[in-house]
């Protein structure tokens, strides 16, 4: 057998995807693929064919996002691999586990292998370092030498992928090396397994405890602990024990705190003045708690920071003040603090005193007035025109409660998650870098996995909805997203947020010169403008091969991709109500396009 073909047991690793984008380097991967799907179908990985490479990493990065697991990505030698673009950079900052293969351009002229070269691109795709393109965004790069260890490379990758911190790993290979025949092999899968979590040492327990519980206005700041989903209990857990101590989520990306709890102040992207006053914070699985220009905690505040990569290696100006450091596993961290402060005497003893409970009494008060706030902001008639608030507040009421919100609303994002209000966990899923386009993808493979799940028994059926900008959109080959969609029948529900082009470089552009020219320009004169905007309804349903339409879901029942356009409350409400049932009961895709 040839190397790929022993690989048959990446499906015992964990890798139950492949999203392939195949070129000329993968002639024994195709054959493996082929010899795979008819001899042992039910453990080589499902195979989706996917005609951009940042759908297909985005796809592996939304399955991620839901089990943990790293899926797989194969590339095209150096152009695939810089054609996974911002994807690259989503997985490693979001850290999400991929595993990424790529061929290598044959290393032989004449022959003289099987796998030399036989084509003109074989010598203009070879490039010096092919694996240095991504480099600085994996976990770990490697190489395929021989085929006789091509599984140990691929094992040593997935635990790099697997091992907190997780994110992409990067394997490439020769055509003359994957040809290269092999006596069969095994490996033990229970012998490859990641680094275990790590815990905090006593002494920090004892200080993370004692400091939360003595403090006058405790605050806890968190980005992503919410990726594994037994931590938001934990975090409850916490906050109920500690009667006004208030949580705040700076990154937006998982569902840390559920927004219903009393202490939740909500998502802003790091900027938000409950840091200002805090006089001790504690920050858990955070990368930017607050912004030191505009929001930052009193000089004299206490810090503590307990992080799966607390230094932040990957960013090298990074440069967040913290009394107390530990690298730690988020869940474990949480459940040792839980248990201390339960266990601890002069803790329970510190916590009867009747100023916890009128802390607690007014924090209700508060986040009583916040709800308030938040549900007097949509106008709701009928004619009224689309904006955030509205749009937000018709999702909540209108789509189920296992509804799974994958999001990549930009500027629009902070609005609806206020409205949207997500408390369970794993029901709101936002892009972990800066990428745009990310949920196209991502979506597909949230609801792969969701539903491998609910196969499994371990996840309720929950429809899928993609919040997206039509500058996110547009950004990373829309049409492929729903090609692919349309073809392996994974049923979305996609609304793209039409505002006629980007927001967020006007915002940005307004910090830095906010008396400055910008204040005055037209979108046409920033080039921030889409106009005219592209027919979404109708890219839709070409993109999947269906009859193209306008706003005639009546017409076309019974094609499987449908896409209408919005304008008003009363026009989206009943569009929500067909999509619902579209794409939870009848399994068929659906794209509205909200005009905002």
């Amino acid at each position: 057998m040839t190397a790929p073909q022993s690989t048959v047991g990446s499906k015992k690793a964990g890798i139950t995807a492949c999203f392939v984008n195949v070129g000329s380097d993968h002639p024994s991967i195709i054959e493996a693929i082929v010899k795979g799907k008819r001899e042992r179908p039910n453990s080589w990985p499902r195979m989706i064919t996917c005609p951009s490479e940042i759908t297909a990493i985005s796809m592996a990065d939304g399955y991620a996002r839901v089990t943990g697991k790293p899926q797989a990505v194969l590339v095209h030698v150096d152009v695939g691999t810089q054609a996974l673009g911002q994807g690259i950079h989503n997985a490693s900052v979001g850290r999400a586990p991929v595993f990424i293969f790529a061929g290598l351009c044959p290393y032989t002229e004449s022959g003289e292998l099987p796998g030399s070269r036989t084509e003109y691109m074989h010598w203009l795709q070879e490039a010096p370092d092919q694996k240095a393109i991504v480099r600085q965004y994996c976990r770990y790069t490697g190489e395929v030498r021989t085929g006789l260890n091509i599984k140990q490379t691929i094992g040593r990758a997935l635990q790099f992928a697997s091992s907190t911190p997780k994110g992409p790993v990067y394997v490439a290979g020769a055509r003359e090396v994957l040809a290269q025949e092999i006596p069969p092999s095994s490996l033990d899968q229970a012998q490859w397994v990641p680094i275990g979590p790590s815990a905090l040492p006593a002494d920090a327990i004892h200080d993370i405890s004692t400091a939360l519980v003595q403090a006058e206005r405790p605050l806890i700041i968190t980005g992503y602990s919410g990726r594994d989903r037994r931590t938001p209990a934990l975090l409850v857990a916490l906050a109920d024990l500690i009667p006004g101590i208030r949580v705040h989520d700076t990154g937006g990306s998982d569902v840390c705190f559920p927004f219903n709890h009393v202490a939740s102040e909500g998502f802003r992207l790091s900027s938000d003045d409950c840091s200002k006053d805090a006089d001790v914070v504690f920050l858990l699985d955070c990368d930017v708690p607050w912004i030191p220009s505009r929001n930052p905690p009193p000089k004299n505040a206490k810090i503590f920071h307990v992080d799966s990569d607390p230094l932040n290696q990957q960013i090298p100006v990074s440069f967040f003040p913290a009394h107390g450091r530990w690298k730690a596993d988020s869940f474990t961290a949480l459940t040792q603090l839980v248990n201390h402060i339960k266990s601890d005497s002069g803790l329970t003893e510190l916590l009867r005193d009747p100023k916890y409970a009128t802390r607690g009494d007014a924090r209700a008060q508060v986040h009583k007035a916040r709800l308030a706030s938040i549900a007097s902001q949509p106008r709701l008639d009928d004619h009224e025109p689309l904006n955030g608030h509205n749009i937000g507040s018709l999702l909540k009421s209108t789509l189920p409660d296992s509804t799974t919100f994958v999001v990549e609303a930009v500027t629009a994002g902070q609005l609806l998650y206020d409205q949207v209000q997500p408390s369970r966990p794993g029901s709101w899923i936002n892009c972990g870098g800066t990428g745009i386009g990310w949920s196209n993808g991502a979506a597909l493979g949230v609801k792969m996995a969701l539903e491998d799940l609910e196969k499994e028994g371990a996840e309720k059926p929950s429809l899928v909805c993609q919040l997206v900008g039509d500058g996110s959109f547009m950004c990373a080959a829309p049409s492929t997203a729903l090609w692919v969609g349309s073809k392996y029948k994974i049923p979305i529900l996609t609304i793209v947020l039409n505002n006629g082009g980007w927001k967020a470089p006007r915002n940005s552009t307004e910090l830095v010169y906010p008396k400055g020219l910008n204040t005055s320009a037209t979108d046409e004169e920033i080039n921030i403008s889409f106009r005219p905007t592209p027919n979404y309804a109708a890219l839709a349903e070409a993109a999947a091969g269906s009859e193209v339409g306008w706003d005639n879901a009546a017409e076309n029942a019974d094609a499987w991709m449908k896409g209408l356009r919005v304008r008003t409350v009363k026009e989206f409400k009943e569009a929500l109500r067909t999509a619902s049932l579209r794409v939870a009961e009848e399994k068929k895709g659906m794209l509205l396009e909200v005009l905002i």
